[in-house]
């Protein structure tokens, strides 16, 4: 748990109105950029993600990798790093469903050495359940922060980002936090320009069976996202594929679903039309990703 003053903050809400087309609003862009190139620099931040809800996730396993790769990044300086290292960020996340009970789902405090999370859905800390420290939440009555009758209860809930916020919380066990399935496969999230990043907790099990699934000769495999099937060639990289193509390849722990542009002839407009979310009809961020076992 980081007593260290809270430098970054990052709020992803339901209640926040803004674009949350993928195409439109890239979050995972804009907090690497902050992070490698303005590591002491004071952010804050805030993304609507109603109907994307499952974003989060991705962008939790994002900056707990930045965290460690900006703690030893070789381009900084010591000093840069160590001051780095007294430093919190705060990610908010308010994406409850909304159920008819009085008051609804609780707000959850988790840590992760220098990372303090404030969050309604604890099904977002389940790919990084192992890394979380202590988790506890604030009761929804004589909590001295907002009252029983308060409808707007998230814009003071991020408050609890602060480590000095002065409120008693109520400790939970970290059995809490629901367990990340072991051969779930699905979308994780979807960037500017519409390509698919995938997350499984095993990602060098999925890759070999995508390989060895895929046709010999084509080096190409068909695969479900939700109910709707592609074909996507196996490649090393981006730089392996032809223009027009979709290719699937591992990438930094995921395995990312694109398709390469025709640099010569693509208008922007063309290739967000046919990138790869659009060819597999914009899939439900959090969709499984299964292979199509129809083929032989």
């Amino acid at each position: 748990m980081s007593d260290f003053p809270l430098r970054r903050i990052y709020k992803f809400s339901d209640t926040y109105g803004q674009s949350t087309s993928p195409l439109q609003d890239d979050a995972d862009a804009r907090i690497s950029t902050d992070f490698r190139s303005f590591p002491l620099y004071e952010q804050d931040r805030d993304f609507d993600i109603y109907g994307r809800e499952k974003i989060t996730a991705h962008i939790l396993r994002l900056i707990m990798q930045l965290h460690a790769e900006i703690d030893s990044a070789d381009y900084l300086s010591s000093s840069i790093k160590k001051e780095f290292r007294k430093t919190t960020t705060g990610i908010f996340i308010n994406a409850a469903p909304r159920t008819g009970k009085q008051n609804g789902i609780p707000f959850y405090v988790a840590t992760a050495k220098n990372i303090r999370i404030v969050t309604t859905d604890l099904s977002a800390l389940a790919s990084v359940k192992e890394k979380i420290e202590s988790l506890a939440h604030l009761p929804n009555t004589k909590n001295n922060l907002y009252s029983p009758t308060e409808q707007f209860r998230s814009s003071y809930a991020a408050w609890l980002l602060r480590n000095d916020h002065g409120l008693s919380l109520d400790k939970d066990s970290l059995d809490a936090i629901p367990d990340y399935p072991e051969d779930q496969w699905e979308l994780a999230y979807v960037d500017r320009f519409g390509n698919l990043v995938t997350f499984t907790k095993n990602p060098k099990k999925t890759w070999a069976e995508l390989q060895n699934k895929a046709r010999h000769g084509e080096k190409s495999v068909r695969i479900f996202i939700g109910e709707t099937s592609k074909r996507v060639r196996l490649t090393s990289s981006l730089r392996d594929a032809d223009p027009d193509e979709l290719v699937i390849y591992p990438n930094e722990g995921n395995i990312e679903i694109l398709r390469k542009w025709d640099p010569a002839d693509e208008s922007s407009e063309e290739r967000l039309r046919e990138s790869a979310y659009r060819r597999f009809h914009e899939p439900y961020i959090g969709g499984l990703i299964k292979i199509d076992e129809r083929e032989k």
